[in-house]
């Protein structure tokens, strides 16, 4: 099968493409490769980090999360002598990063 590509025209500010135009001949790279490898790596990014605030939003309406001041009153004591335990749910269960609250 073909690899099957689609032109997209883009505007840079000059001091991007000229950073752009030396990454690609320091790196052995077309600007063209560095641009879609860029994009690829975007999307992929930003489509993770959707899909965790979708996760975060279900667990939040079905009642399962941590209360902002108690994340905050754990994480300031980290390095103090009065290091608190990682706070609870709000459910009252504690849970690890695998298995969270449904």
């Amino acid at each position: 099968m073909a690899n099957t590509t689609a032109t997209l025209s883009i505007r840079l500010k000059p001091d991007v493409k000229k950073r752009l135009a030396s990454l690609a001949k320091a790196s052995g790279r077309s600007s063209n490769f560095l641009i879609g490898d860029a994009v690829e790596s975007y999307l992929a990014d930003q489509e993770r980090m959707l899909a965790e605030i979708r996760q975060s939003d279900r667990q939040v309406k079905s009642g399962h999360y941590i209360r902002h001041e108690d994340m905050k009153a754990w994480l300031l004591s980290w390095g103090t002598d009065r290091e608190l335990p990682p706070p609870k749910c709000v459910c009252g269960k504690t849970h690890d990063d695998k298995a969270p609250c449904r």
